[in-house]
């Protein structure tokens, strides 16, 4: 099957809602943020035209000062992180970014740990680290293994609002309802999603609050469209 003619999952979904339902997406992102933003202009994903995700730092004009930092808290080889979306919203007190991370499924929520090589991932811990010292996470606890997506979007938050000085939020965004074909677990409430949530930080060892605690946001959305949905 060509992925574009899939009708589950979160890239699927979010695609739908920018085009389907942008306004209740864009709502409930202003929502989260307690209405702080006036407008949302996206990057990606705009159309599904548009290309591929946009990766570590690209969706930026990085300056030679953020390129540096940027070198020398994540490695230049394997993987770089990549965004579901991004969006910059505006509001009387100014810009900043919006990274969106959607999951639809347990598994994927679930990551698989990192499997970077040695070097890369000698780099890794120490970001890692300096990003639980920041947030008062006791460094004993392992973000490397199960969550390592999650563990690398809160460090890049703080590379990001911390270390590069650049203003920006991560939003999460969880689909209820979801179907696959192959009966993956879908989280059909909120409140099965708020379970695993719960469960991610606690495995991290995430506080209730911490120093980027007002940056990060969390919003559920419904499965619901007029394609036909996978059985």
């Amino acid at each position: 099957m060509n992925p574009s003619d899939r009708r589950y999952g979160s890239e699927y979904l979010l695609q739908w809602y920018r085009d389907s339902e942008p306004e209740s997406l864009d709502n409930a992102i202003n929502r989260a943020i307690e209405g702080q933003t006036s407008s949302i202009a996206w990057l990606f994903p705009t159309s599904p035209k548009f290309g591929e995700e946009p990766t570590g730092i690209s969706f930026l004009s990085p300056t030679h000062d953020i390129k540096e930092a940027w070198s020398s808290f994540w490695p230049s080889t394997g993987n770089p992180p990549s965004w579901d979306g991004i969006a910059q919203c505006t509001s009387p007190s100014g810009s900043e970014w919006v990274i969106i991370e959607a999951k639809a499924n347990h598994p994927e929520f679930c990551s698989p740990p990192s499997r970077a090589g040695t070097k890369s991932r000698e780099l890794i811990c120490k970001s890692f680290k300096r990003t639980q010292t920041h947030l008062g996470v006791h460094t004993a606890f392992c973000w490397l293994g199960t969550y390592y997506q999650y563990a690398n979007r809160i460090a890049f938050l703080y590379f990001l609002n911390v270390v590069a000085r650049v203003s920006a939020r991560l939003v999460f965004v969880y689909f209820t309802g979801d179907q696959f074909p192959d009966e993956r677990p879908c989280p059909a409430t909120i409140e099965r999603w708020n379970e695993l949530i719960r469960a991610c930080h606690l495995t991290l060892g995430l506080p209730e609050t911490h120093t980027l605690s007002d940056r990060i946001h969390t919003i559920f959305l419904p499965c619901k469209s007029t394609a036909p949905r996978a059985r």
